[in-house]
């Protein structure tokens, strides 16, 4: 038994700049993967591009209607449609959220590194960086690429090599199209001084009660004070 089939496909493509001033509509008829006629909103009129396409064409130009209906097209379906995408695509900015600590405890002197971990944002685009009592760190210093989630949001992970110093601040700021301003997270500070709280733990009997008093929360030198 012989079988013989045939492909008829319609296609609308919009082509527009970002101001969307130039835009331009196609409506394009493929058979058997072949283009048949295409509607170009540029010159108003269908083009045929085989001969019996070419009388395809020749009777959708003279269709007033269809005319008219493919003029409206360019407001109701490119310019509409084009709004629409770049609102929910291009324009849209999702904040990222910041979070650094220590890959492994260190004491003071002894090589240690944190990583700052940037996930949730939209855009793609994003700039990390490293700071240390204000100063940008710009040796040891590695990062990952930036990585899609899934739900069109990505993340992104930076890291920096160091010797901890008693009292400094140090600093992972990322600015992105979301923020007014850079995005600064202390060492420490997302987790309420806990990983500094760890550098100072090898020292506290070096300390007296009175010094214990000003570094910990009342709640934590009680506890101490009952070893």
């Amino acid at each position: 038994m012989f079988v013989c089939g045939y492909v008829v496909q319609g296609m609308y493509d919009c082509e527009y700049s970002d101001d969307m001033k130039d835009m331009v509509f196609f409506v394009k008829n493929v058979f058997n993967q072949k283009l048949c006629t295409i509607y170009d909103s540029r010159v108003g009129k269908y083009i045929g591009f085989a001969e019996h396409c070419i009388k395809d064409a020749d009777h959708f130009n003279n269709q007033a209607w269809k005319m008219r209906l493919r003029r409206i097209q360019v407001e109701t379906v490119c310019r509409y449609n084009a709004r629409l995408f770049i609102k929910s695509t291009l324009e849209r900015n999702v904040p990222p959220i910041v979070k650094v600590h220590q890959t492994k405890p260190a004491d003071y002197g002894e090589r240690s590194m944190l990583e700052c971990s940037v996930w949730g944002f939209f855009p793609k685009e994003v700039s990390v960086s490293w700071l240390r009592d204000g100063v940008e760190v710009t040796t040891d210093v590695a990062s990952t690429d930036v990585m899609a989630n899934g739900d069109w949001s990505y993340q992104l992970h930076s890291y920096l090599e160091f010797t901890p110093r008693k009292w400094e601040r140090v600093t992972c700021r990322v600015d992105h199209r979301s923020l007014r301003a850079g995005l600064e997270v202390d060492w420490g500070k997302d987790e309420s001084g806990g990983e500094n709280l760890k550098m100072l733990m090898p020292h506290m009997t070096l300390l007296n009660g009175v010094s214990l008093w000003k570094i910990l929360k009342p709640a934590s030198f009680l506890m101490i004070s009952r070893r």
